[in-house]
């Protein structure tokens, strides 16, 4: 339980991008990242759960999963949420994104929510990631309420008419002025939570607005992150941003942060928009039993060997060079 209480802070307090940054360009640092990460490995339950509240946005972004596709809509059932939350008690602290491919914002019940998450064990860690659309004041309040550690928010654009031609809607001004009444807030409640990351989504519309973004934020207290546009498992096209890597190496996300949607399915990775990879349903199954069952135990096989085209979602994937090999090369032969 100590282990997983400073795994927990740890994800609490740390700005993980930089980190992984860090380790980039360190090479000294990868034997003890390595051994590090694997320390966070847990096979009775994982360290972070992507939690699917709702699927429904009220944006249309140009470079997301769900331009174009056709979906069934819905929220997740509160039974079923305390049931995962419930289980994962027996485990000591976790880690829960409250988000995957809807806006959380729409969930009704999302306070209760987070509000249950530190009422079973205080020491949970709470991420948010959101378009920041319907940040108004009194949601800030409820977000700072809820003890909620880390908030997200996504920028595909730092200029106005860019904003609306990969959104479809007019909506920065509106953004920008959410987050400045939430900083705000937090200095008048002398708040450290959340801690605010504003991400940009580099993609071939918004490339010359990286230092926009940049000073419109650098000398605010927040954490600046700037990423190109990710594949979504090859349910997008690759970004010609996203630098190549010469060698492949398994995905942290078969070992560490599996995906549950809202119907309780449970999918290996939050880029499985199409389900290509579900591994079991919670609603008659518990998160030990699927995080233990033949199906992933395969999948991580095949990572570990080099068959990233024997996993349906895996083969045209670039989400995996995000963060580094967490492995060392002889436990991948």
């Amino acid at each position: 339980m100590l282990k997983d209480k400073i795994i927990s802070s740890f994800f609490r307090k740390s700005n993980i991008g930089k980190f992984s940054k860090l380790i980039k360009k360190n090479s000294l640092l990868k034997i003890p990242y390595k051994f590090l990460s694997q320390k966070m490995i847990s096979y009775d339950f994982p360290i972070h759960l992507f939690i699917e509240t709702t699927n429904i946005c009220n944006l249309q972004c140009k470079f997301c999963a769900r331009s174009g596709n056709k979906f069934k809509i819905g929220n997740m059932d509160f039974n079923l949420f305390k049931k995962i939350i419930d289980e994962s008690n027996q485990y000591g602290p976790r880690t829960f994104s409250l988000h995957l491919f809807g806006e959380p914002l729409l969930t009704k019940n999302l306070f209760e929510i987070a509000k249950y998450i530190k009422k079973i064990n205080k020491d949970n860690t709470i991420f948010l990631t959101t378009n920041g659309t319907l940040l108004n004041k009194k949601m800030s309040q409820l977000i700072i309420k809820s003890h909620i550690d880390k908030i997200s928010i996504s920028f595909p654009a730092a200029n106005k008419n860019t904003y609306e031609k990969i959104t479809g809607f007019d909506y920065l001004e509106t953004v920008e002025k959410n987050i400045l009444d939430l900083i705000k807030l937090k200095k008048e409640k002398n708040s450290s939570r959340p801690i605010i990351y504003l991400r940009m989504v580099l993609s071939k519309d918004n490339i010359n607005e990286k230092e926009i973004f940049k000073n419109k934020w650098k000398n605010k207290p927040v954490i600046l992150e700037i990423r190109a546009a990710h594949n979504f498992g090859g349910y997008r096209p690759k970004s010609s941003l996203r630098k190549n890597k010469t060698k492949r190496y398994p995905c942290y996300h078969l070992w560490l942060s599996p995906a549950i949607h809202w119907n309780g399915d449970v999918s290996i990775c939050c880029d499985d928009w199409g389900k290509k990879t579900v591994l079991g349903n919670l609603k008659n199954q518990t998160m030990h039993q699927i995080w233990n069952s033949k199906k992933i135990k395969q999948y991580r096989k095949f990572h570990l060997k080099g068959d990233y085209h024997k996993v349906p979602l895996c083969e045209k994937c670039d989400v995996w060079t995000m963060y580094e090999d967490i492995f060392f090369n002889w436990q991948k032969k």
